[in-house]
């Protein structure tokens, strides 16, 4: 049996990722696809750094958190302008002033025949019914 040298190095060389550049592109909202992409790394490869690399994926997270306090920031910025969908939008979303998601379910068994209804006003009068 042939003796190996320790030394080489077997299979395919380690993946070297600029953080702060990944970190950038999750900024302006890129995707992991997309950030592979332009790291110039398959789908695949990505996945692994993001399972093996703590620091890829802190880098990642600040990256959408940054975007995200951008938009907060922006949505507030709007609703304070007077903006009445950002109002609405900020309402729900933050105070939670939407309708209750069980609410929502109670839909009035009523409401399904309300369409028949109003096509039953519309017909003519029987000649079965006298009016008076």
């Amino acid at each position: 049996m042939p003796h190996q040298d320790r030394t080489t190095a077997v299979g395919r060389p380690r993946v070297e990722v600029d953080n702060e550049q990944a970190a950038k592109l999750a900024e302006l909202g890129c995707n992991d696809r997309e950030i592979a992409g332009i790291l110039g790394i398959g789908e695949a490869t990505f996945r692994r750094l993001k399972n093996r690399d703590e620091e890829f994926v802190a880098a990642l997270e600040k990256g959408r958190a940054n975007l995200n306090v951008k938009l907060r920031r922006m949505q507030i910025e709007m609703a304070l302008s007077g903006s009445v969908p950002m109002l609405i939008h900020l309402g729900k979303a933050v105070l939670g002033q939407g309708v209750p998601k069980s609410e929502e379910a109670k839909e009035s068994p009523l409401a399904k025949f309300l369409p028949r209804a109003e096509t039953i006003k519309t017909l003519p009068p029987s000649d079965d019914i006298k009016s008076d």
